[in-house]
C-alpha cells in the first residue's frame, strides 16, 4: 500500500531525490550515474536495484556498452551507504549483501562490457562495483581501497574474490588486511585500474572511448576472450587450455567470425552483429 500523500512517508519520499540517473550514450551505450555527492555516493539499496534494472533493460535490448560513474569529482563511491544498512535488522543487512555480492558478479559476467570512470576515492562497495567492470579508468587524484579490516568486517560485494584476481593474492591480502588507501597510479602499476587520465582529462569522455573501442568488435570473440581469461590463472593449466580450445572452435564457426576474415582478405572494414 502507497503512503496517504500528507502522510510522514510520502513526505519523506517526496525529499529524497533519486540515488542514480540513466544517460542513454546513442542506441547502444548507457551511462549509469550514482547520484549522491553529498553522501560520497555511497551504495544503497535504491542503487542496486536500479543497476540491476538497467542491466536487465541493456541485456534485453542487445546494448554493449555501460559506464558506471558517479557525481561529483570527490567520490566514485565511498561504499555502502552504512546509516541504511545500520537501520536494517540483521537479516536484512545480510540480504542487501548477497543481494550486492550477486548482481556484481552478474556485472562481471555478463555480455553487456562495462567500464568503470572512476572520477573520486572508491573505497569499500565502490571498489567492487568498480572491479565487477569490464575496464577501469582512473582520473588521477583517485584512491582506492577495501577498509572494512578497519572495522572490523569483510569485503562482502565478492571484493575478496575480484581483488586476488586482479592484483594476485600478495597485493590483494596487503590492501584488505592494512586498509590502506591506494593511489592511482599504484593501483595502474598493480593492475588495479587499466588507465589514469591526463590531468584535466575527462574521465568518463575516456571511459566511453575505451568501451567503445572495445565494442566495435565481434561480439563473439568478445565474449570467448572474456571467458578463457576467467578460466585462467597464475599458470598455465590443461584445464585453461581446454577451455580456450573449446571456445576458440565454437568462436571460429561464427557468422562473425567469418565476416572478420572475409573483410581481411577483402580490404574492406568488417561489420560484426
Amino acid at each position: 500500500m502507497s503512503p496517504a500523500p500528507d502522510s510522514p512517508a510520502a513526505s519523506a519520499s517526496r525529499e529524497d531525490p533519486p540515488h542514480f540517473r540513466l544517460e542513454p550514450q546513442g542506441d547502444d551505450a548507457v551511462v549509469f550515474r550514482i547520484t549522491r555527492p553529498a553522501k560520497l555516493n555511497a551504495i544503497t539499496k535504491q542503487v542496486l536495484m536500479a543497476l540491476s534494472a538497467c542491466l536487465d533493460d541493456m541485456e534485453r535490448k542487445g546494448q554493449r556498452l555501460l559506464v558506471v560513474t558517479a557525481e561529483g569529482e570527490r567520490a566514485f563511491c565511498a561504499g555502502t551507504d552504512l546509516a541504511e544498512t545500520q537501520q536494517m535488522p540483521p537479516d536484512a543487512r545480510q540480504d542487501k549483501s548477497a543481494m550486492a555480492r550477486a548482481l556484481l558478479v552478474r556485472l562481471s559476467r555478463s555480455k553487456v562490457l562495462s567500464v568503470a570512470a572512476i572520477n573520486g576515492l572508491a573505497y569499500g562497495g565502490g571498489l567492487e562495483l568498480a572491479m565487477a567492470c569490464t575496464f577501469r579508468v582512473a582520473a588521477p587524484h583517485v584512491k582506492v581501497s577495501l577498509p572494512e579490516i578497519k572495522l572490523g568486517i569483510l569485503p562482502a560485494y565478492a571484493g575478496t574474490q575480484f581483488l586476488p584476481a586482479l592484483v594476485g593474492s600478495a597485493r590483494a591480502l596487503d590492501m584488505m588486511l592494512t586498509g590502506r588507501p591506494v593511489p592511482a597510479q599504484e593501483a595502474l602499476s598493480m593492475g588495479l585500474v587499466n588507465r589514469v587520465t591526463a590531468p584535466g582529462a575527462d574521465v568518463l569522455t575516456e571511459a566511453i572511448a575505451l568501451g567503445r573501442e572495445a565494442v566495435q568488435f565481434s561480439p563473439d570473440a568478445i565474449a570467448g576472450i572474456r571467458e578463457c581469461v576467467a578460466a585462467a590463472g597464475a599458470e598455465v593449466t590443461d584445464d585453461g587450455l581446454a577451455v580456450e580450445d573449446r571456445v576458440v572452435r565454437a568462436v571460429g564457426k561464427t557468422d562473425n567470425a567469418r565476416e572478420g576474415v572475409a573483410a581481411f582478405l577483402e580490404k574492406r572494414p568488417a561489420v560484426f552483429r
